[in-house]
């Protein structure tokens, strides 16, 4: 007959499944919701210091719609402005809004593209859409801005980067371990009749997966949690990206890559 374990390698297998699980006070990261009064002060400060924004500022005090392009009006006409002076506009108006734009340090603000176009009465205006931003080496998902300028003023931002963000100095789940969790997982694609069509995904399939670390943003109606995730690129035939929680081992977001 089989001897049952000592008590005290019980009660060690106890505390090692309680470290797995740990996870510190600060994680997630969490941005809550402004209370109104803040945030019907912060929208008007937002408004006398940029007379000619066409946007304001959303629940958590960063740069979105919320605007009112009704009630302000088109800078005036100056000379054209080339794309240093118009990348030096935006970083200046960055800086100056550095709780709205979420931005601590304007040096680390790089663009994906860049454009400009002539508009209705010669209007001149300018089009930068930020990369993501970087924790170190660590991609925030979701986080680009775009700015808009007409006639050498930033008349409208959408999107933010997060000023301070946790990453855990130890993790609960390693890649590895993640990655195993897929396994014999389904996931569901859709024609575009709407017909529906599911993928079991296989230890071959993740085998061909590739793997980052990212930061994913969870916006509900009162916070925003930023969840450290592995980020599982899965190619064909599964053809899915899905995310999974560092710390928690459960997954943030899964999304099809390819449109059926």
């Amino acid at each position: 007959m089989r001897k049952p374990l000592p008590i005290i390698l019980l009660f060690l297998i106890f505390l090692l499944s309680c470290e797995k699980i740990n996870i510190p006070k600060n994680y997630p990261t969490t941005y809550k919701k402004l209370d109104s009064a803040t945030l019907s002060q912060m929208r008007s400060s937002f408004a006398t210091i940029n007379p000619y924004m066409t946007t304001s500022v959303n629940d958590f005090g960063f740069c979105d719609y919320y605007g009112d392009p009704l009630n302000v009006g088109t800078p005036p006409l100056q000379s054209p402005i080339t794309e240093s002076v118009a990348t030096g506009i935006v970083k200046t108006f960055a800086s100056r809004n550095q709780l709205q734009t979420g931005i601590p340090n304007t040096d680390d603000l790089t663009f994906h593209s860049i454009s400009t176009t002539t508009g209705y009465g010669g209007a001149i205006s300018w089009h930068f859409k930020s990369e993501n931003q970087r924790i170190d080496t660590i991609e925030v998902v979701y986080s680009m801005i775009l700015f808009h300028l007409t006639n050498g003023v930033v008349t409208s931002c959408y999107g933010n980067w997060f000023p301070q963000i946790e990453i855990p100095s130890r993790f609960n789940f390693s890649q590895k371990e993640a990655i195993a969790s897929l396994n014999g997982k389904v996931v569901s694609h859709y024609s575009f009749a709407g017909t529906e069509y599911t993928v079991k995904i296989s230890n071959s399939d993740l085998e061909k997966s590739t793997t980052n670390l990212k930061i994913f943003p969870i916006s509900s109606d009162d916070k925003i949690e930023l969840r450290v995730c592995w980020q599982i690129n899965i190619p064909m035939p599964v053809y899915y990206l899905i995310y999974i929680d560092v710390m928690t081992g459960k997954i943030v977001s899964e999304q099809p890559t390819i449109i059926s």
